[in-house]
């Protein structure tokens, strides 16, 4: 218990860094007239997760305190992110793609190290969802104020993540001592390779998570990627609106627990899919409502965000983190997460920015409108091919559900 407190503040921290540049990049993309590489960003940021994680989690597992390896990597990222609003002013696209790729390469492995951190001190099944819900408080609070302050489509975001950033890596140096558990274990080839978290995917159910999960970030990576390009063409200021969205997440983390624990992940993650599939239809029937209606359907939208993200990808991360072994769970939650924002994200940034950059053309709403309810309809099917194959070939009957707590 004497732990959680720091664990709590971490988790904060972590999410505002990445809220202050990620959440927005799209937006502010859109307004210094590079909207058509919204998807190569993404994709870039792909390339630098299945590249990193998994050997900055080798590292942490076996040669370098956890808190350690985030306090560096934060405070040289802080310093890539200054330098990031000189090469979109000048639209120096090739200069931006390659910072941004940098910046994917340190931020990353930070997120999969904080959840290591986090499992190693408490019981994950009891404690994780209300130190994660912390995590989305500090994307909702960098949402709140870059709204705030007109940061939404400015280059001073990546200014605020960078500071945050420097506040937060010499942060990390206080965080519980999480040394390596494998560190007395004799060094291998199979180390470097990740060899043994790669194998996890002997188990066929672990494989159809990760498989879904996949496959489901074409759906997700267009809701992050392309809905803060979306709404400006509404009418809409997109950071402050879709904190309706992160205050959900708050809600449904305090639930988390207990409704897997009476539940089990199979269903759980089942009806997170689920609604990955109604809330790409409600923006898809927004584009062309209009008036009260089309607030009706945005707001919709947001409020499902809770269940879409806390069901399926923070219920995943407990899922993760039960099937791995003690020695293996650091890179675990680096390979989940490289499976999800590595190859995942490469994948859906790919195709999302080739579909959105053939579909829409125009910027008008009355132009744009059709365009962006064809657009929404291509990650609500996909989401929905994910559901289903869940729904028959998962099962989650050997994961156990209660840990030994730990203070």
């Amino acid at each position: 218990m004497s732990k959680i407190p720091s664990l709590l503040l971490m988790m904060f921290l972590q999410y505002f860094v990445q809220g202050a540049w990620n959440m927005v990049i799209g937006a502010v993309l859109a307004a210094h007239d590079l909207k058509e590489i919204v998807g190569s960003t993404y994709s870039v940021l792909g390339i630098a997760t299945i590249i990193s994680p998994l050997f900055v989690g080798m590292v942490a597992d076996r040669f370098i305190a956890s808190q350690k390896v985030m306090g560096v990597l934060h405070i040289i990222n802080a310093c890539v992110l200054f330098t990031i609003p000189n090469f979109i002013l000048s639209g120096n696209v090739t200069g931006f793609l390659i910072m941004i790729f940098i910046v994917g390469l340190l931020f990353y492995p930070t997120t999969a190290l904080a959840n290591s951190v986090s499992f190693r001190h408490i019981d994950g099944v009891r404690w994780f969802p209300i130190i994660r819900v912390f995590g989305t408080i500090g994307f909702m609070v960098a949402g709140l104020i870059l709204g705030f302050t007109g940061f939404s489509t400015s280059i001073n975001s990546f200014l605020l993540a960078a500071g945050a950033s420097v506040v937060y890596g010499l942060y990390c140096f206080m965080l519980p001592n999480t040394p390596p558990s494998g560190k007395n274990k004799k060094f291998s080839l199979r180390d470097v390779l990740c060899l043994d978290a790669l194998s996890l995917f002997k188990d066929k159910y672990f494989t159809i998570f990760m498989l879904s999960t996949f496959i489901l970030m074409i759906t997700k990576t267009a809701y992050s990627a392309y809905l803060p390009v979306y709404l400006p063409v509404l009418g809409i200021e997109p950071a402050s609106m879709m904190q309706i969205a992160i205050a959900t997440e708050v809600i449904f983390m305090f639930m988390l627990s207990f409704l897997l624990s009476r539940y089990g992940f199979k269903k759980i993650i089942l009806f997170g899919a689920i609604c990955w599939v109604i809330r790409s239809l409600m923006l898809s029937l927004a584009a062309t409502a209009g008036g009260v209606e089309m607030y009706f359907y945005i707001i919709g939208t947001l409020l499902l965000q809770g269940i879409c993200w806390d069901f399926f990808f923070t219920a995943g991360d407990i899922y993760v983190d039960k099937k791995a072994g003690t020695e293996i769970k650091a890179q675990a939650q680096g390979l989940r997460f490289i499976v999800s924002n590595g190859f995942g994200l490469f994948m859906a940034a790919s195709v999302c920015g080739f579909i959105n950059n053939r579909v829409v053309t125009e910027k008008s709403l009355e132009q744009a409108g059709p365009q962006w309810q064809q657009f929404w309809i291509y990650p609500a099917v996909v989401a929905a091919i994910v559901a289903v194959g869940f729904w028959f070939f998962f099962n989650d009957k050997d994961v156990i559900m209660t840990s030994k707590a730990e203070s």
